[in-house]
């Protein structure tokens, strides 16, 4: 079985075909935020390096969000083209699970985080328990001081990962339980997107590639303009 694995929701633009016994092929673009650009030519060539067609892909995943609208929008898209071109199936996977996928079988606590700007996070917490990913927390939006006020009394090591890190490091709390997770674990991987994608195809679980939603958490800058101006909310 070949997965491929897409995301777009951050800086980072990264795609990979992942196997149920091997990573075939991954690139990681983490410098300048031009997915529209990049990322179909990344797709490209890691499919290429892993001597596949789409035609050879059984599943597509893709990162559904949190985090950057038009990053998430384009992974989407690509996903979305490539599924109903091809005709396969299709799975969502929420960006903070892919993070925690980062660290598979972790001792401890992961708590991923990214940056949702105005010194706020998306965040969860997640524990790995007999080789099954735990999530304790629900998806939130949160300001930075408040998740670690709430990190410090948890009496466990808790790793942290993510693109919203920096943001919680200066929140100038003395999180002594709290570990930043190795450098190369700190980014979104559509490897893990991919590994994730992988547990739900085996339980049943697919996504219609004509129903399939990103998730938000919180609208755009642009919607909540348009709902002060007009005085409602947009219908999704």
């Amino acid at each position: 079985m070949n997965i491929l694995g897409i995301d777009s929701s951050s800086i980072v633009a990264t795609v990979a075909v992942l196997t149920q016994e091997k990573l075939l092929a991954e690139y990681i673009v983490n410098n300048k935020k031009n997915h529209s650009e990049k990322l179909m030519l990344v797709l490209d060539r890691v499919l290429s390096d892993a001597d596949l067609s789409i035609n050879d892909i059984d599943v597509i995943a893709v990162g559904k969000g949190p985090g950057s609208f038009t990053g998430i929008r384009i992974g989407m898209a690509c996903a979305q083209g490539l599924a109903h071109a091809a005709g396969k199936p299709m799975i969502g996977v929420n960006t903070l699970d892919a993070l925690a996928y980062n660290l598979i079988n972790a001792q401890g606590l992961l708590c991923p985080m990214i940056n949702a700007q105005r010194e706020e996070l998306y965040t969860s917490l997640y524990r790995w328990q007999d080789g099954k990913l735990v999530r304790l927390w629900d998806y939130e939006l949160i300001k930075a001081d408040k998740l670690a006020e709430r990190l410090l009394r948890i009496p466990e090591q808790i790793y942290i990962l993510g693109d919203g890190v920096n943001i919680l490091l200066q929140a100038n709390f003395k999180l002594d339980n709290v570990v930043l997770a190795p450098r190369v674990s700190l980014m979104p991987k559509a490897s893990s997107v991919a590994m994730a994608a992988l547990e739900r195809y085996t339980s049943g679980e697919v996504d219609d590639c004509f129903n399939i939603r990103p998730f938000y958490i919180r609208r755009s800058n642009a919607e909540e303009k348009w709902e002060e101006i007009h005085g409602g909310k947009i219908s999704r």
